[in-house]
């Protein structure tokens, strides 16, 4: 009965925006057990009526699943309730048996899902109360404001623009002061580009708002794209953007911007038409402040737009008049070889420092703008080092025995295969060289070298231990006929 007069409550409420969310009554002679957790299925938010349901004795509930908490049985009712919302349905309430205090409780439990500004699924909302009180389910279409409370702090968590996806204010300025303290303490670069749409305010008066709010999400969509892994994208307000760039330079982050600036000049906006971009860079000095740099790119940004926009200025330099007693800092971050990266075999440790040595000249010449008659044999030279490595690395690894040799051999594969797409993608103006070193230097060497081949490291040293094998042997020849191009 009670499950009935809720799955009627239930049709009466549907599918509620984030904006919105819910209107519903926490306090009262019934109170209601109320959660909310992200798609990954943990909990993020919770009050005390739920988790007094949930974790009966005692403990926190956020950061927690319902499989950590409750049988199989009940979990496998909830897991059929999630699907229905993820399916677009309303779900159904179900009622299910908690023990409290050592005894039974009758539970109607139901699922909400919070939903963004595209009707997409951002979340999910738990709403468990006692069954005895089915009764005064009327209390729970009352205005609630602890809840909105609850809500508004789910949305500050996320730290994301409900229209554009990209940065809230909020965690850019936390993520500035721990950058600007990096600066301060060990030196590293650190820019910042701030992007303004031109003409604007046009396309919202000719169009409409909702028509600007779609170019609002295509941008964003494309700069997201485009950025590098550290790059973070923040909508700062209307149709300006923020970029931070940390271990970025003056000079490189010119360089991205004006690529940023040439992607949106020749991307496809169906509706408006061409669209461009203004960009004004500012690269942030020791003893800055968050304000005085953010007023420079700003600076930089007017003067873009004054001369004619659609193109990239930079913030000229402040005077720093200790500059000559400092010791210069390198125009680029160098991948740095530490000897905690070898694993102890002649032939796979040369050939990692060889890679290393290999990507910092292809990243010295693109960041000395060198001419691309230039560029391209280092590409070639990298790219084909990057496959005798793992050539070399596969005939090491697969004499030692190592478990899993095949599937690391056909990671190796597929690594090649993506980087020469890479490489014609570049060729052919697709792909920015920027993008191409990121991709050679980052994913197929650093993060490939300090991830996967980690895992056969210990099956090298103990085959050493045992006095090597005929195989490894051969993979010293190997190194010796190479050592005048390793070396």
């Amino acid at each position: 009965m009670e499950e009935l007069a809720w799955n009627s409550h239930l049709a009466s409420v549907g599918r509620l925006p984030v904006a919105g969310l819910l209107r519903l009554l926490m306090q009262g002679p019934a109170p209601v057990g109320i959660g909310i957790k992200g798609l990954d299925g943990r909990y993020r938010i919770a009050n005390e009526q739920i988790e007094r349901l949930l974790c009966p004795h005692g403990g926190v509930l956020c950061g927690k699943s319902e499989s950590d908490l409750l049988p199989a049985d009940i979990c496998q009712l909830l897991d059929h309730a999630e699907r229905q919302l993820l399916a677009g349905q309303v779900s159904p309430a179900v009622c299910v048996d908690l023990a409290i205090n050592s005894r039974i409780n009758r539970c109607v439990w139901s699922k909400l899902p919070v939903l963004g500004p595209d009707n997409v699924l951002e979340a999910i909302v738990s709403l468990v109360f006692d069954a005895a009180h089915a009764q005064e389910l009327d209390h729970l279409q009352q205005t609630n404001q602890h809840l909105q409370l609850m809500v508004d702090r789910l949305e500050l968590l996320a730290g994301t623009d409900k229209l554009t996806g990209a940065w809230s204010r909020l965690r850019l300025e936390e993520s500035i002061e721990r950058e600007i303290d990096r600066l301060q303490r060990y030196g590293q670069p650190l820019s910042v580009m701030i992007i303004d749409v031109d003409f604007f305010k046009q396309i919202n008066d000719r169009y409409g708002h909702d028509v600007g709010d779609n170019v609002l999400r295509q941008l964003a969509s494309m700069l997201l794209n485009r950025l590098r892994k550290a790059d973070s994208l923040t909508r700062w307000g209307g149709e300006e953007f923020v970029v931070l760039c940390p271990n970025t330079t003056r000079a490189s982050a010119a360089l991205l911007a004006e690529r940023l600036r040439q992607d949106v000049a020749t991307a496809e906006f169906p509706t408006t038409g061409p669209l461009t971009i203004s960009i004004g860079v500012a690269e942030c000095q020791c003893g800055e402040s968050w304000s005085q740099w953010f007023k420079r790119a700003d600076e930089a940004l007017y003067v873009a737009k004054e001369g004619g926009r659609n193109q990239v200025q930079l913030a000229p330099q402040p005077v720093d008049p200790d500059a000559t007693a400092r010791k210069p800092r390198a125009d680029f971050v160098k991948l740095q070889w530490h000897p905690a990266y070898e694993c102890g075999n002649e032939l796979v440790d040369r050939g990692h420092r060889l890679l290393f040595d290999n990507a910092n000249a292809l990243l010295a010449a693109i960041l000395s703008q060198c001419d691309p008659a230039e560029v391209d044999p280092l590409i070639d030279r990298l790219l084909a080092d990057v496959v005798e490595h793992f050539s070399d690395e596969e005939s090491v690894f697969f004499a030692a025995a190592y478990p899993a040799a095949s599937e690391h051999a056909a990671t190796h594969r597929e690594l090649v295969a993506r980087a020469l797409a890479f490489v014609d993608e570049y060729r052919k103006g697709r792909r920015w060289i920027g993008d191409l070193f990121q991709f050679l230097a980052y994913d197929v060497i650093t993060i490939h070298m300090l991830g996967a081949d980690r895992l056969f490291f210990p099956c090298l040293r103990a085959t050493e231990q045992d006095g090597g094998t005929a195989q490894l042997a051969q993979g010293r020849k190997t190194l010796r006929k190479r050592t005048g191009r390793l070396q």
